[in-house]
C-alpha cells in the first residue's frame, strides 16, 4: 500500500525544485559538440558551443579503485566527480529530447569544472519521485594533462 499520495509526490518534486533554485549553482562550461556536414555534404565540420549550465558538483565520488597516474610532470589525480543537473532545469534551458534525456554526447561532448576539463564516463536519471525522476547526473572523469597544464 502506497504511503505516498500523488499530491505528495507534487509537492516532493516542488520542493526540490525550489531548492535546485538555491542549491544547484556552481558553473559548469559544457563544451558542446555541434559537428555539422560540409557544404557538398561529404565531410563532417567538427565544431563546439561554450555554455554555460548549474548544478551540484560531488567530488571523489569513485575512489574504491587506483586510478592516478605517474607522469614525467608527477602523479596526476584521475579520480571522477559527478554534476548533478535538476531536470527542470535542463528542460527550461531546452537540453532535454522528448524522451526527457539530457542532450548530450557523452563521447565528444567536455564540462569544464574550475578549470579542470572532464569527459563524461556515464549517466542517469535519479531522485524519483513516484514514477517520475527530477535529477540526472552524469559521472565525470578527468582528461588527461600535458606536463604543460600541470601546475607545480
Amino acid at each position: 500500500m502506497s504511503q505516498m499520495t500523488q499530491a505528495d509526490w507534487d509537492a516532493h518534486i516542488d520542493a526540490i525544485n525550489s531548492f535546485a533554485e538555491d542549491a544547484f549553482q556552481q558553473e559548469v562550461t559544457w563544451i558542446k559538440s555541434a559537428s555539422t556536414l560540409s557544404k557538398n555534404g561529404e565531410d563532417d565540420i567538427n565544431r563546439t558551443i561554450s555554455l554555460m549550465i548549474k548544478g551540484i558538483i560531488q567530488y571523489n565520488y569513485f575512489r574504491s579503485w587506483p586510478s592516478d597516474k605517474k607522469d614525467v610532470a608527477g602523479e596526476v589525480d584521475g579520480e571522477s566527480c559527478l554534476i548533478y543537473l535538476n531536470l527542470k532545469y535542463l528542460n527550461d534551458m531546452g537540453y532535454l529530447n522528448a524522451n526527457n534525456q539530457f542532450k548530450f554526447s557523452p563521447v565528444l561532448d567536455r564540462f569544464v569544472i574550475e578549470g579542470l576539463t572532464y569527459k563524461a564516463d556515464g549517466d542517469s536519471q535519479t531522485a524519483q519521485a513516484g514514477d517520475k525522476p527530477i535529477l540526472h547526473f552524469i559521472i565525470l572523469k578527468r582528461e588527461e594533462l600535458t606536463s604543460e597544464q600541470v601546475k607545480y
